[in-house]
């Protein structure tokens, strides 16, 4: 017997081809979140892109990211003629597309203080005055209960269900139901249409994360980071090689009782979960819970096995995992991400080489930034002290059209394969300084050379180089920092120094 649920399910089913049917020209179309991004509903609405009567003109996509190439966009419309893609964060087929016709709007990634400044523009409580027409996204397949799970592309979803007028998800077989967290869900009675998909001819990129080896200086780097980190410790790591050597050195170092509160769920950390060294059971908020809000299934069986029902994770919205009031109440947490080149001022970029786009400052703004402010928290940029051409990625000062992703002020700790040191509280000379004594030896030379010229550098005062954990009275020991907690916004002005009988305050 069918249950009235059932039933609105049903009504609510459509093709790919009926969906793109409706889509008009003018029409702003929402491509879904991170790791939940739409797939056969961009590709069937690009296929109507021109200029004859019934084709589709003017129209603009936006989306955080779009993994999966889509070689049609190329075929139909390279010169952006009848449509206009906005992206944040860039993979290779997008920079591809840019460099070759010179299209596609970079747009930086828009949750710094944890706000979504798109629900500002676009969002309203009134579905037909919102600013989005259209939204597609992946989901998982409803319960019976009439519910659906945003799963891998939890992600922005919850901001986006707000800012469009009509809401198509794309039903999936292979996403699991990942528990909650919160904002991860969304109801029959809120969903317009859904389509079902081909996940055979729709798969994800498939690749075996176990076979990825970090380079010597990742090693070199991860085995750094291990100095500034204890037992219970909860981790956020970056997408890259880098989390590879992370996660083995944590395990060689035989760290227990670690916890997690991450953007992106990735392999190393699902191997963690799997081998017993998470166990979320001493974290102040969300204990028991490895938390996320996307991941990348590219090896689609074990995420599924791993994440689907499992009581153990919790995926929340964007906004609870990179905000501000969450990440400085998470004791102990480190969050570790990778950059693309620093100036010794302190000014960090991941997102640019010069001019030219890389990807996006994404939650790496975030976690760099607000980690540090929690009990015994931390933040690393990590990089190579030379990228892979063999220039340094410290420039005395940054080159003609960078973006600054996270300004010197808010700097915690730096890492290459030379060394890692800290930057809160050091005075531009300190942290020249320190920089450079990171940097590849070949390059130190000019580097200093490059400071004093631009006063970076005092022209005479030698400059103490007592920047390093527990060399001098004159900076703290990592162990004394673990029990610090600034107190930006709580019941009192200023900071403290907590002692262990505050450990699981809350505060």
């Amino acid at each position: 017997m069918t249950t009235p649920i059932q039933q609105k399910i049903r009504d609510k089913k459509r093709t790919s081809k009926q969906i793109a049917d409706m889509v008009k020209s003018g029409d702003w179309i929402n491509l879904g979140a991170f790791g939940g991004e739409s797939r056969v509903l961009f590709e069937e609405t690009a296929k109507r892109l021109g200029p004859e009567p019934g084709q589709l003109k003017d129209i603009e996509y936006w989306t955080h990211a779009i993994f999966n190439p889509h070689p049609e966009i190329e075929e139909i419309d390279p010169m952006e003629k009848y449509h206009t893609l906005h992206v944040c964060f860039f993979f290779a087929w997008e920079r591809m597309m840019r460099e070759k016709y010179g299209v596609i709007d970079w747009r930086n990634w828009g949750w710094a203080m944890g706000t979504e400044h798109h629900h500002y523009r676009f969002g309203d409580p009134v579905r037909e005055k919102r600013g989005m027409d259209w939204c597609f996204t992946s989901s998982s397949k409803p319960n019976s209960y009439g519910f659906f799970n945003f799963s891998y592309g939890t992600s922005d979803m919850q901001v986006y269900s707000q800012m469009s007028k009509k809401i198509v998800l794309e039903v999936r077989e292979d996403y699991p139901w990942a528990e909650g967290g919160e904002n991860n869900l969304i109801n029959i009675d809120e969903v317009d249409y859904w389509v079902e998909v081909d996940c055979e001819k729709y798969s994800w990129p498939q690749m075996d994360e176990h076979a990825i080896k970090p380079s010597s200086e990742e090693i070199k780097i991860a085995e750094h980071i291990m100095t500034i980190m204890r037992d219970r410790d909860v981790i956020q790591l970056g997408i890259g090689s880098l989390p590879t050597a992370v996660v083995a050195a944590m395990a060689e170092a035989g760290f227990k009782d670690l916890g997690i509160h991450t953007e992106m769920l990735n392999f190393g950390l699902l191997k963690m979960i799997e081998s017993g060294q998470v166990t979320n059971k001493f974290k102040n908020i969300d204990r028991g819970k490895s938390v996320w809000t996307f991941a990348l299934p590219f090896m689609i069986q074990y995420y599924y096995d791993m994440i689907d029902h499992n009581p153990t994770m919790a995926v929340y919205d964007i906004d609870y995992t990179n905000n501000i009031h969450q990440l400085s109440r998470v004791d102990n947490i480190i969050g570790i991400d990778n950059a693309v080149m620093m100036d010794l001022y302190g000014q960090v970029s991941c997102s640019h080489t010069g001019d030219r786009i890389i990807s996006s400052t994404g939650g790496f703004f975030n976690f760099i930034t607000f980690c540090p402010l929690a009990k015994g928290g931390r933040s690393v940029v990590s990089m190579t002290s030379r990228d892979k051409n063999g220039k340094s990625r410290f420039n005395c000062l940054m080159p003609k059209g960078m973006v600054i992703d996270v300004p010197s002020q808010f700097v915690n700790y730096v890492c290459t394969e030379y060394g890692i040191v800290n930057c809160w509280g050091l005075s531009g000379y300190e942290r020249a300084e320190a920089l450079i004594s990171i940097a590849h030896p070949d390059d130190r030379e000019e580097l200093e050379r490059e400071a004093r010229k631009n006063k970076l550098l005092p022209p005479n005062f030698p400059v103490s180089m007592h920047v390093k954990p527990g060399e001098t009275r004159r900076y703290p020991t990592y162990e004394a920092r673990r029990k610090y907690k600034l107190l930006y916004a709580s019941r009192s002005s200023g900071c403290e120094w907590l002692d262990d009988g505050d450990m699981f305050s809350g505060r």
